[in-house]
């Protein structure tokens, strides 16, 4: 259990590590349009959740012959906390701590 905890823990620093990284595609008035910005943050997205899927299947068989359940397991973990994320991001930039994952328009 304690193994599962601390992938989850990994992923999601990963994730807002990434996200942190890319804080400008957001930026208004920036030099990307919409269309970069949306798929930037789509393949983003699309790689967490790949990377959650390999490391879930890859710490599944080694732990328990279940890559599965485990695969399974990261990717929906990951994702809920993607939106959860995204959300409270959203919430603190209306709030006035805008640019902590991404930049807000209220």
């Amino acid at each position: 259990m304690a193994v599962t905890v601390a992938a989850v823990l990994l992923l999601t620093a990963l994730y807002l590590a990434a996200m942190r990284l890319v804080i400008d595609v957001s930026a208004p008035g920036g030099r990307y349009t919409r269309d970069e910005r949306d798929a930037i943050y789509f393949w983003l997205h699309l790689g967490g959740v790949a990377v959650a899927l390999v490391a879930g299947f890859v710490l599944g068989r080694w732990l328990r012959s279940a890559g599965l359940a485990y695969a399974v397991l990261l990717a929906v973990a990951l994702s809920t906390l993607m939106v959860a994320a995204q959300i409270g991001s959203h919430e603190l930039a209306c709030t006035g701590h805008d640019g902590l994952i991404r930049h807000w328009t209220c």
